[in-house]
């Protein structure tokens, strides 16, 4: 079952038909195999509006590993596991900021590989590192731009920015990239803004044409005039937020 459940994510939902019984009601027994209901339960958030037996599988899924929390045992899956899956879907979350936890997970894992646990941590460590050294570039940047000492009422909200950054790109060979995302016009305009606004948009002016230029020279692509957009687009929503 397990298995099978797994396909759900690049199948119909057709196939929970196998699983239900002439009710039309999912069948008690599936409840047997814990990681295959919790397979189930993660599966059912990929559904579309409307696609209602995912909805249902959603809701028997949830109920029965409510009463499973504290029944799991650790040679299936641990009730710390469960509670996890419960509190946020897999998908839902960043990746790379989970590898720590499914380390310390497979540590007590029956039947663990050493050599692939040894993997694990050193790949932990060297993006790790990648992280920290463009966090560090990040701020040298940021420290030189002083926009918080000339634009007081601005939020100081880099690392902010920078774990905005990584949950788009986590792989560690893009640096660049988080980078340029965590720094994110006309400059015709310059002049009618007032002066405490002048170094902002020169700021986020200038950010914009290194990543355009970088593009160009990379991908020959012009991406400026999407850069814009995004940024007005990005520029409204934290009006409205705020």
């Amino acid at each position: 079952m397990t298995s099978t459940y797994s396909w759900l994510k690049i199948t119909q939902a057709d196939v929970f038909k196998g699983f239900r019984d002439e009710d039309v009601k999912f069948k008690e027994e599936i409840t047997s195999d814990v990681r295959g209901l919790l397979s189930l339960y993660e599966a059912s958030y990929l559904g579309i509006p409307d696609e209602n037996v995912l909805d249902e599988a959603k809701i028997f899924a949830r109920s029965h590993l409510h009463k499973l929390l504290y029944k799991a045992e650790s040679t299936t899956i641990t009730s710390h596991q469960l509670s996890r899956a419960l509190e946020l879907p897999s998908h839902w979350r960043i990746r790379r900021s989970e590898a720590r936890w499914h380390i310390e997970q497979y540590k007590d894992t029956e039947g663990m590989d050493p050599a692939v646990l040894e993997l694990a941590m050193l790949d932990f460590n060297m993006v790790q590192l990648v992280y920290q050294t463009d966090l560090e570039d990040l701020n040298r940047w940021w420290k030189e731009l002083a926009l918080t000492e000339k634009l007081e009422f601005a939020r100081d909200r880099l690392n902010e920015s920078f774990l905005w950054g990584v949950s788009l790109i986590q792989e560690p060979q893009f640096s660049y990239c988080r980078k340029i995302m965590s720094k994110l016009w006309d400059a015709e305009e310059l002049d009618e803004l007032p002066e405490y606004m002048k170094i902002c948009f020169m700021a986020v002016y200038n950010t914009a044409n290194e990543l355009a230029y970088y593009t160009i020279k990379q991908q020959g692509f012009n991406c400026l005039p999407y850069l814009k957009q995004a940024v007005r687009i990005r520029t409204i929503n934290t009006l409205l937020i705020n």
